[in-house]
């Protein structure tokens, strides 16, 4: 029988399906909340101040120049500002707090579409989820741009990662599915998985190939051709494919594809200037 005790393991067993509410104007709006509750206590405080500074009483108008005569007051009829100040400290602490947790909410990633996709249709398939949610809790993954996951896949993830996990391994699974050894079928829900481990491994070695073949196939073929100009189409071409290629099989900042692609640039210009032509 469907329950969140079934939603629970098939989220334990598939960390790509951890996907829960990041709740951003719930957190953002509680945040606001706080913050006038402190700019209130704020102003309240100034007042008492500003109060004490004036009054008559010989100790409450050295307040502002005394913390330890302000805390020692405390459990007098004149510790007002005191306690106000604990109610400041007590406000700010749950402020602070609210904020350092709520950045680090804001850290972790969005679940790509598909991993969504498949947790909302195992939750409306018979052998899944069949409907098991009521009323407002069966919205809670209706709301894409508001999830995130737990998942250190997506951190990890590069865009020939995501390219393969959003298209290839889709086409794949409808070609063959019953027939691959690198899937396995749960045993809660009929849902086709896909190693993880055994797709970074093709794809590093697909990185690697590239990484390989790429500058020694550029160096081959500006070895062979003749005319200048042909020359330099082909250092155009290869740049633009290797820059693409470093962009998409990899993580790295702009900065750091640029300085990537002016050397190798400067490595296939250097062969040609060095190189003579080709002699039929």
């Amino acid at each position: 029988m469907a329950s969140y005790n079934k939603l629970a393991a098939l989220m334990g067993d598939h960390q790509e399906l951890a996907i829960f509410r990041r709740f951003q104007r719930l957190n953002v709006k509680s945040l606001l909340c706080m913050q006038a509750e402190i700019l209130h206590l704020e102003s309240e405080l100034g007042i008492l101040e500003m109060e004490d500074e004036r009054s008559e009483d010989k100790s409450r108008s050295k307040y502002h120049q005394s913390v330890f005569n302000v805390k020692a007051s405390y459990g007098s009829k004149s510790d007002v500002q005191w306690r106000k100040v604990l109610e400041v400290r007590e406000k700010l602490e749950q402020y602070n707090k609210a904020l350092l947790l709520y950045s680090r909410v804001q850290t972790l990633p969005q679940p790509c579409t598909r991993d969504l996709h498949t947790l909302q249709e195992w939750l409306d398939r018979p052998e899944g989820g069949d409907f098991f949610l009521q009323g407002r809790e069966a919205e809670t993954w209706n709301e894409e741009h508001d999830v995130l996951t737990l998942s250190r896949h997506q951190v990890d993830r590069d865009g020939f990662t995501g390219l393969v996990n959003d298209l290839v391994i889709p086409w794949y699974h409808c070609l063959r599915s019953r027939w691959s050894k690198n899937t396995r079928q749960t045993n809660l829900n009929g849902v086709w998985y896909y190693q993880h481990d055994s797709m970074v491994a093709v794809i590093n070695a697909i990185s690697t190939l590239l990484s390989s073949l790429l500058p020694s196939t550029s160096i081959f073929v500006l070895y062979f051709l003749q005319r200048p100009v042909a020359r330099l189409a082909a250092i155009m071409f290869f740049t633009t494919i290797f820059s693409s290629t470093l962009f998409l099989i990899t993580k790295a900042r702009r900065i750091d594809v640029f300085a990537a692609t002016t050397a190798f640039a400067a490595v296939q210009a250097v062969f040609v200037g060095g190189s003579g032509y080709c002699s039929k």
